[in-house]
């Protein structure tokens, strides 16, 4: 029998590394980036030079990631356009990786 939470963390874990640059797959891994570092949405936000008006749209998945507002975030919290778009883990700063990949293992 497969636990709610084993088929949750495979939907996150396909979400994160899996889907391309899907809506839905960029969301969760703005969405994931955002907790592992402990911010909330206006202050993830506000230091990357957004407001939360327009970052809102992208991590609810209402409007697909712009190019402009990826590279702010890339700018100020080292998230690869990779990682954005194609869920490319492996060129994220130290601390994100391991906090994705430490949410993503069962308890």
């Amino acid at each position: 029998m497969v636990s709610a939470k084993n088929t949750f963390i495979d939907i996150v874990s396909n979400m994160l590394q899996n889907l391309g640059d899907h809506r839905d797959a960029v969301t969760a891994r703005l969405k994931a980036s955002r907790e592992a570092l402990g911010l909330s949405k206006k202050e993830f936000a506000e230091m990357a030079g957004l407001t939360e008006q327009v970052y809102g749209p992208f991590e609810n998945a209402r409007r697909d990631l712009s190019l402009s507002a990826a590279k702010k975030l890339r700018a100020r919290h080292k998230l690869s356009l990779e990682f954005l778009y194609f869920g490319m883990i492996e060129d994220l700063p130290t601390r994100i990786s391991t906090a994705l990949r430490s949410n993503l293992s069962v308890k």
